[in-house]
């Protein structure tokens, strides 16, 4: 758990990553911009790789309580989809595209964390959508239900290797919306697919119109 006050700083040090990249950010650099001192930095990080960390371990707990709000406030399958893809195309649109490339290649261990909590906590979260959709009739049933969120997590994760989709010309909020046109196309129902036209129209929101 964080303070605080710690909570700011690795929120801070999050959008510097994503604007400026990993690497070229110094720990000099971090201080001046927390407004504190290397010591005071020091004292709360062993050294950059473990910033790293901290800044990745909050962002994935503040994904679990977006999911969380989202999940409660969805009225059904296709709504919680509508607001996940809002909130995914909006974090994706802020980064910068060597961001990954740089934590695969210097921070290796923090983005083999991050695949584990896509393969984990992200595919059950993707299992229990598909559930929902079933249950209400917004998804069909004529796939298989495991299969289906596998293929999301391998999708929503593949657009981060640049041997498929070098960067540029393409970008990681064009990727997402590419991949969850598909994604959406393969396991909604007519019911749903009306549903989500609605949802998207409603919302005037500038999302895959399927």
């Amino acid at each position: 758990m964080f303070t605080e006050q710690q909570e700011k700083w690795l929120k801070r040090v999050e959008e510097l990553f994503f604007n400026l990249g990993i690497k070229s950010l110094t720990m000099d650099d971090v201080a001046r911009e927390l407004g504190i001192s290397k010591k005071t930095l020091y004292s709360f990080v062993e050294n950059k790789d473990d910033l790293v960390a901290k800044v990745m371990e909050r962002h994935m707990a503040e994904q679990c309580k977006v999911d969380e709000v989202m999940h409660a406030e969805a009225a059904n399958a296709v709504d919680e989809m509508v607001r996940l893809i809002q909130h995914i195309v909006a974090d994706l649109g802020k980064m910068k595209p060597n961001v990954v490339h740089e934590m695969q290649r210097y921070h290796r261990e923090i983005w083999n964390r991050i695949n584990d909590f896509q393969h984990s906590y992200i595919l059950n979260l993707t299992r229990q959508n598909l559930e929902w959709g079933r249950r209400d009739g917004l998804y069909r049933t004529d796939f298989d239900l495991e299969a289906a969120a596998r293929f999301y997590i391998a999708g929503a994760m593949i657009i981060f290797d640049d041997r498929y989709f070098p960067k540029p010309p393409y970008t990681y909020d064009f990727l997402f919306k590419e991949f969850i046109t598909n994604y959406l196309h393969s396991i909604i129902s007519k019911k749903g697919l009306q549903l989500l036209k609605e949802k998207l129209e409603s919302t005037e929101k500038s999302l895959p119109i399927l």
